[in-house]
């Protein structure tokens, strides 16, 4: 029985014998001359068991056998090529997947503003944005299920990596008709006794303790009327006039009817901060091209909007 192997030179130099039905002009194509193409077409012959050409000295026509394997042998020489590409690709940090946690304040602004960027710049990337607490996030990286991590605070783990992304400052969110509306400069002495909507200590806890030392700074204390952990939903009650909200600038996004924006004068030590947490032991082209990217759209879009103000 014949040894059904074969090199892909072969595959090459039957391709193209197949595709001139010439031997002459293969051969030219091939940058050789025709009898080491003769032999090696014969050899592949002898090792498949199979005659693929019909020849005789006026013509060279393939076989029933020869058509099929024309078929294939065309299919395996693109995916070789394929799979060589994609490993260069790779190798070069072009394509690949990164999972990235993030907390759901950053999905207002910033995961949006990443996965543009991502797609613009890498798009052979496969970006996987999923929503997590925070200590969620410094699990996933420790563990290696997450790339990356968007969080308000560093995270905690052995070897991972926070990059300071953004300082954003606090905005007043208020309903339209509130009387604080009408006030031309606002400031956190403001919040005295007015119905208060904010984060919880459960779930929302860094922002919370922001809010409690920057209210112990001042020497002032809102009237909370209702704690919940995510900014939309803050921004959610104070357009269905509950209260008003202090909430992080990238808030700003959620566009309702009853919501009004307003800037507040608050000590500059007291902003919502945005980290890029980097898991251990991702070094590679393409982790440091993604985080390139991130770094370049996030920080150039921050400085650009304080360009503005």
């Amino acid at each position: 029985m014949a040894q059904a192997s074969y090199d892909f030179f072969q595959l090459r130099f039957f391709i193209a014998v197949a595709e001139e039905l010439n031997f002459r002009r293969a051969a030219a194509r091939l940058n050789m001359t025709q009898p080491p193409l003769s032999r090696q077409i014969r050899l592949l012959e002898d090792r498949i068991g199979l005659t693929l050409f019909d020849r005789s000295n006026r013509s060279v026509r393939l076989t029933p056998a020869g058509v099929s394997f024309l078929k294939s042998a065309t299919d395996l020489m693109q995916r070789a090529e394929y799979a060589v590409l994609t490993a260069r690709q790779a190798e070069r940090g072009d394509v690949g997947n990164v999972v990235m946690g993030f907390v759901p304040s950053a999905s207002l602004h910033f995961v949006p503003q990443i996965a543009c960027a991502l797609k613009r710049v890498m798009p052979g990337v496969k970006f996987e944005p999923i929503e997590m607490m925070s200590y969620e996030i410094a699990e996933g990286l420790q563990s290696g299920k997450l790339d990356l991590g968007l969080t308000r605070s560093t995270a905690h783990g052995q070897e991972i990596e926070n990059i300071l992304l953004v300082r954003e400052p606090f905005m007043l969110a208020l309903p339209q008709d509130h009387p604080l509306c009408e006030k031309q400069d606002l400031s956190v002495r403001d919040l005295k006794g007015v119905d208060f909507v904010g984060y919880s200590s459960e779930r929302g806890g860094f922002l919370k303790d922001i809010h409690r030392a920057l209210f112990a700074t001042v020497g002032v204390t809102p009237e909370t009327v209702q704690e919940v952990s995510q900014t939309q939903t803050i921004v959610s009650l104070v357009n269905a006039g509950l209260g008003v909200g202090l909430v992080p600038q990238s808030a700003m996004a959620m566009r309702m009817e009853n919501v009004v924006f307003r800037s507040i004068d608050a000590p500059k030590e007291f902003n919502s901060t945005l980290y890029l947490n980097i898991a251990p032991n991702r070094g590679t082209p393409l982790n440091e091209k993604v985080r390139a990217t991130i770094l370049s759209a996030l920080q150039s879009e921050a400085a650009a909007r304080q360009g503005a103000a």
